[in-house]
């Protein structure tokens, strides 16, 4: 699992987010969510639209969950 969809799944767990608001307002499917952010036996990355939508459904800059010590360009 990348090291991105990790750090998105320990915010959303911390913070204890609603995974049903999350795949009603992102439009993507509970079941898709729930294999990349909270079953601890799967290993589905978020593909990258799904992370886009998710950092704008939780308000947080995607660059947040780069990795620590990573130049991010823009």
């Amino acid at each position: 699992m990348s090291n991105v969809t990790i750090r998105v799944s320990e915010y959303v767990r911390k913070r204890g987010i609603n995974l049903s608001k999350m795949s009603r307002d992102t439009g993507i499917p509970y079941t898709a969510l729930y294999s990349s952010l909270m079953n601890p036996e799967r290993e589905r990355d978020l593909r990258d639209h799904e992370f886009m939508s998710v950092c704008f459904f939780l308000g947080v800059d995607p660059r947040e969950f780069a990795e620590q010590g990573q130049e991010v360009t823009t």
